[in-house]
């Protein structure tokens, strides 16, 4: 296997899990909204669920750090591919293939950073 076929596997395998981070982050989201239109609806007071409702909230806490040690770990990566001479636009990853997503994840969206996926 050759270098552009490794970092393509490590990079498909980066673009899932920073996809998987941002799901994550939606779907608590999704869940503290739901329990809160709950507690409404149920006419309770504040108080009812919220310790539940501050665990949510350290939830996507957690998960926005997450994010940001992925996307550090992104960027290492990208100094580690340009090291062993391997340019972005070669490197391909499985989402978006075909679509206007884009194939080549060498769109720079700022200076050392790529876009990892778009919706």
């Amino acid at each position: 296997m050759d270098k552009i076929e490794v970092c393509n596997k490590v990079a498909d395998k980066l673009f899932a899990t920073e996809h998987a981070v941002d799901e994550a982050m939606v779907r608590a989201s999704q869940f503290l909204e739901s329990m809160v239109e709950a507690r409404r609806e149920l006419n309770l007071s504040a108080v009812a669920g919220e310790v539940a409702t501050t665990r949510t909230a350290e939830t996507i806490a957690a998960l926005a750090e997450a994010r940001r040690a992925v996307m550090s770990a992104h960027a290492a990566l990208q100094n580690l591919q340009r090291k062993i001479g391997v340019d972005d636009e070669l490197i391909t990853h499985a989402m978006g293939k075909g679509t206007n997503e884009g194939d080549v994840v060498g769109m720079t969206a700022a200076p050392g950073l790529r876009i990892a996926a778009s919706q």
